[in-house]
């Protein structure tokens, strides 16, 4: 435990991990597959052997596990993929692959069919697809035009101007629809995503 403890340090010192995670509720639980393209983008890269090494646990898919080692996995993943400096690029770059690898999968191909690559639609979805895979923090989505929306985001403990911004940034990559969106900070676990498309 103290090589994996020393090792969260070495790589973790670009965010706010270590002040993040005892303002995490116990409660605060996600679903396994959202572990999944933590490792998938580490893999693409070629640097899933030492998250392996520090990581060797697995998590089931569909069972519930505490946020507060997803958010570890996640930033340890941010800083193997960029760099511990650019820990935050790498987390996005997470987060939008995790949404194009679902858009890639069967289900996800078979709902991007259904949704037409309709954003508005797209984006309900995105909204009550988080309710089955995340049990803590409230999203409100609200449109404001044709082709404008706000999601503002209460308790949620993952990064929003990152790991979540790279999400819906590649919610819009996979249906091929431009978009341009601007993260708002109220404090690290409040705050809102404006998408323009």
């Amino acid at each position: 435990m103290v090589r994996r403890s020393s090792a969260i340090d070495e790589l973790c010192w670009g965010c706010d991990l270590a002040e993040r995670l005892p303002l995490v509720p116990p409660s605060a639980k996600v679903r396994g597959l959202y572990f999944r393209p933590i490792e998938r983008a580490l893999g693409r890269a070629g640097r899933l052997e030492r998250f392996e090494a520090i990581f060797p646990e697995r998590f089931a898919a569909v069972l519930w596990h505490p946020t507060a080692d997803f958010l570890v996995r996640l930033a340890v993943g941010g800083a193997m993929l960029a760099s511990p400096e650019q820990i935050h690029r790498g987390m996005f770059e997470i987060g939008r692959g995790n949404a194009v690898a679902f858009a890639e999968s069967l289900i996800g191909r078979t709902l991007m069919r259904i949704l037409e690559h309709d954003p508005k639609r797209l984006l309900k979805q995105a909204i009550a697809g988080r309710r089955q895979g995340i049990n803590c923090g409230h999203w409100e989505l609200q449109f404001l035009g044709d082709r404008e929306a706000v999601v503002t985001m209460a308790e949620e403990y993952c990064y929003i101007e990152s790991y979540l911004l790279g999400a819906a940034q590649g919610t819009f990559d996979a249906v091929n629809v431009p978009v341009q969106i601007e993260v708002s900070l109220r404090d690290r676990f409040n705050g809102q995503h404006r998408l323009r498309w």
